[in-house]
């Protein structure tokens, strides 16, 4: 039997000259689909097969119950936003360990998937990550609007809507899964952020700040591996493979890639402003003051 490499190149030769239809005898064990679907719009129905709607409910379900745990159980020495935003952070915090677990053990186990079949690798079990971070989102938008109206609500709310929507791009045309990991390399970076908000709102950025002061640089370093060169090259494998897919894909992966780019790069300055490495000015105009706002909580918990 040939090696998966030489057969995978065999597969690419075949997909670039349109001779799919000759793609056959591939080895029962080797991950790829001859669907076609990156040639066609994504069958959006595909996400209420049971395959994918019902790991959509169990982690949406495994969501609402921790956040009732947390509710119950976690930082009742708080009071207000400050205690809603420490309990929203927490899960946050949790989807953030387990996705960027999950992405970094993709990528080094399946580093040939993620970086030289991004398009076409595909299991049946690499939807769990990504369907978990989309039941994620869900519950995450639904508690936001419970608990908080702001304009960071709505920056939050359109971030999680287009993330939801790229996640269900993979999750319905079984192609773009590695693509999809790829972008969820992210979340190892939001474990250093949403820890650097957690101790600064808990105070225990005051009460252990050598531990504090190695998170910001972790989260600073984190930020420029895990998001700016994850994002840099997304987008020049999109760009590189355009004229292989449908332009569905072409636009969604170069328009939101650039869109998520642009977020990142406003993220980035208001963290460099909140940590004071832009100076006084910047600290002022670009800081992060969600968690000074004590007029956005909606409601009591």
């Amino acid at each position: 039997m040939q090696s998966m490499k030489t057969t995978w190149t065999e597969i690419g030769q075949k997909l670039s000259n349109g001779d799919a239809d000759s793609i056959i005898n591939i080895p029962k064990d080797f991950p790829f689909e001859n669907s076609g679907n990156e040639l066609r719009i994504p069958p959006w129905s595909d996400v209420f097969n049971a395959e994918n709607l019902i790991p959509l409910i169990i982690f949406f379900a495994f969501f609402r119950g921790l956040a009732y745990w947390v509710k119950r159980n976690a930082w009742n020495n708080f009071s207000g936003f400050r205690q809603y935003r420490l309990r929203n952070l927490t899960l946050c915090f949790t989807h953030s360990v387990i996705s960027g677990a999950c992405a970094f053990t993709f990528a080094s186990l399946q580093t040939y998937a993620m970086f030289s079949q991004p398009l076409h690798w595909y299991r049946p079990w690499a939807r769990f990550g990504i369907l978990f971070s989309i039941s994620y989102f869900m519950h995450d938008m639904i508690d936001m609007l419970q608990y908080e109206l702001s304009r960071f609500t709505v920056e939050l709310i359109l971030h999680h809507i287009g993330s939801i929507f790229v996640f269900l791009v993979a999750a319905c045309s079984r192609k773009f899964i590695p693509y999809a990991y790829c972008a969820l390399l992210m979340e190892v970076n939001s474990v250093t952020l949403h820890a650097r908000t957690l101790m600064q709102l808990s105070s225990n950025s005051t009460k252990y700040p050598g531990v504090y002061k190695v998170i910001q640089t972790l989260n600073i370093a984190t930020f420029v591996v895990f998001r700016f060169a994850v994002q840099a090259w997304q987008i020049y494998y999109i760009i590189a493979i355009r004229q292989s897919v449908h332009i569905f894909y072409a636009c969604v992966g170069t328009i939101g890639g650039f869109a998520f780019l642009a977020i990142n790069v406003f993220l980035f300055m208001r963290i460099l402003a909140s940590d004071g490495l832009l100076g006084e000015y910047g600290k002022k105009h670009a800081a992060i003051n969600r968690d000074d706002d004590q007029t956005t909580q909606k409601k009591s918990q």
